[in-house]
């Protein structure tokens, strides 16, 4: 395990990476964390400051300043003449931070300053380190460490990976999924399984004692590196997608481990979560990257899924993920009070919009769902494109999307079926499946897009699209899915659709796009099931979204159809935080 941690740890970059590892590594040796690394602001060689004692020295209480470099503690890095450079970090916190930055009840303590890398220490530089060490350090006051990586990972061991709070099985669990970190034929299920063993079948303390908040925060900080780790290995393997899955799992299943248990008041629990909502983002964002340029030419995607089944499949999967992610970001930014950071939350939001405008205009797949459940990227697509204002792009694809169906039903191929069934898709492809009428005997896509001509006051187009559903499709009993008292249970764990809920069936589409406005309205009226999640009362609406791409849960039609009642998603949905 030593090896998989030093290998990772040769991965990370200064900044929000080993500079976020090293808070938690201290806490997990209980020593405190005094300030963290900011982007920005002058720090005079200190990046983390912490005091504790020390288990080195007889666990005598020090202050603790570390300086943080990326990569080999090498001759560049130690002296290039650069404000960045070790020594010159090494000579503000003995020049100007200590004597002038270390608070009064601090100041009597010993200094030990602490030069953190991931990599070594490297032969050509060891005499200047040393010498330094010999020139400046004063016994009993102040002294001097180099954690490189192979310290690092020695202490992350120790500490983050207790034997005693993380057992061998969850650690062969961690290696299992790294193995299989290039494969994309199953889900990552040993992670699953790392993650479900962490959180449900150990005992972890319920109370409010500090001993207990403690051991919480330290789990979920395993599990936050566990999921980093994967990540790095993911991007080594140039193969993304099992890290994206990986943290759409933990996020979820953490809500649902302190929703079981009520930590919502409990600071540090929810600190650890909004760790794995920003890995999870960080993940997403790097995803996305990659993913831009192919999204950019014609047909870019044909190559993820070379025939006419995999390449929309591969599309549609796709634009969940990038509605999700984009709803993510939206989310971000509405609930930020950083105006800095709302900005950038807003920018990245819109550049996800256009990647995913880019998708949709230059994939011809991404206008042929094949199964009904496309419905769910469908959804999360346009909810995107609304809030970032990109309406032409969600009016075009609202009509590409509804003549391609409408058009596939007419034919008999290429149209969404009610299943989840490949076998289904490749024997109607063939032309050995069952009648069409079988396989598109209820649809939960058409309602939706029914209700988005309503959205974008579409009235001419609503109304063609309703009286070719009542030529062609008689046969299609058209549904919603709303929750009910029981879903909270299952949505942060499985499909919540086949577990819970209220299915409203045999709808009917009204005659034009005000009197559906209204039905709708009585829709909404009689299911506010919704309010009761614990996801929407603690501020986190986000996290429907997300089950909805990961399980296959149907999206809740609050997120869309309250653009018909209010025109806003973010005014529309109490929080009540």
């Amino acid at each position: 395990m030593r090896l998989v941690i030093r290998e990772y740890l040769s991965m990370l970059k200064e900044s929000r990476e080993l500079d976020a590892l090293l808070p938690d590594l201290l806490f997990s040796m209980d020593i405190i964390p005094l300030s963290t690394a900011q982007v920005g602001v002058r720090q005079y060689g200190v990046d983390v400051a912490a005091v504790g004692a020390d288990p080195e020295d007889n666990y005598v209480t020090k202050l603790f300043l570390f300086t943080i470099k990326q990569g080999n503690f090498s001759r560049k890095i130690w002296d290039d003449g650069t404000p960045q450079a070790i020594r010159s970090s090494l000579n503000e916190i003995i020049d100007v931070y200590i004597p002038q930055h270390v608070d009064n009840q601090h100041k009597s303590l010993p200094k030990k300053v602490i030069v953190s890398c991931g990599g070594d220490l490297k032969q050509e530089v060891e005499d200047n380190w040393k010498g330094y060490k010999s020139t400046h350090t004063k016994v009993g006051e102040l002294e001097f460490d180099l954690w490189d990586g192979n310290k690092l990972a020695f202490l992350i061991e120790k500490y983050l990976l207790d034997e005693y709070l993380f057992p061998e099985s969850s650690q062969k669990y961690l290696r299992k999924t790294i193995a299989l970190a290039d494969q994309n034929e199953d889900e990552p299920r040993y992670f699953y399984e790392l993650i479900e063993e962490t959180l449900f079948k150990f005992y972890l303390p319920q109370d409010k004692k500090k001993n207990a908040e403690r051991k919480r925060q330290k789990t979920l900080n395993f599990l936050n590196l566990s999921l980093n780790i994967v990540f790095h290995w993911c991007q080594e393997s140039n193969n993304l997608r099992p890290s994206l899955l990986c943290a759409e799992r933990m996020l979820l299943r953490t809500w649902d481990w302190i929703r079981k248990y009520e930590f919502f008041d409990c600071s540090k629990t929810i600190i650890g979560l909004q760790k794995i909502f920003l890995t999870y983002i960080k993940i997403g964002r790097t995803y996305i990257v990659k993913l831009q340029p192919h999204c950019l030419v014609r047909d870019g995607l044909f190559g993820y899924g070379g025939d006419k089944l995999e390449y929309p499949l591969r599309c549609f999967e796709l634009i969940g993920v990038l509605g999700s992610l984009g709803m993510a970001y939206y989310w971000c930014a509405y609930f930020n009070q950083d105006e800095e950071m709302k900005r950038e939350y807003f920018e990245q939001t819109n550049a996800i919009a256009k990647t995913l405008s880019a998708l949709i205009e230059n994939n011809s797949a991404a206008h042929r769902p094949l199964y009904d459940e496309h419905g769910i990227d469908i959804i999360l697509g346009l909810l995107t494109l609304e809030e970032t204002k990109h309406r032409n792009v969600a009016f075009d694809w609202l009509i590409r999307l509804s003549t391609s169906i409408i058009r596939g039903y007419r034919l008999g191929k290429h149209f969404p079926i009610a299943s989840d069934s490949y076998e289904q898709l490749v024997a109607l492809q063939f032309g050995q499946a069952q009648p069409k009428e079988k396989l598109m005997e209820l649809s939960t896509i058409l309602p939706v897009l029914a209700d988005w001509y309503a959205i974008l006051d579409l009235d001419n187009e609503y109304l063609s699209f309703q009286e070719s559903i009542g030529k062609v499709l008689t046969s299609t009993n058209l549904q919603y899915w709303f929750p009910d008292e029981t879903t909270d249970d299952y949505l942060y764990a499985c499909n919540a659709g086949y577990e819970s809920g209220i299915t409203v069936s045999s709808i009917k589409l009204a005659e034009s796009v005000e009197k559906h406005k209204i039905t709708i309205a009585k829709l909404l009226e009689n299911h506010k099931e919704c309010e009761q999640l614990s996801c929407f009362i603690h501020g986190l609406p986000i996290l429907a979204l997300i089950s909805s791409r990961h399980f296959r849960t149907p999206v809740i039609p609050i997120f869309w159809q309250c653009y018909i009642l209010a025109g806003k998603l973010s005014e529309d949905i109490n929080t009540n935080e």
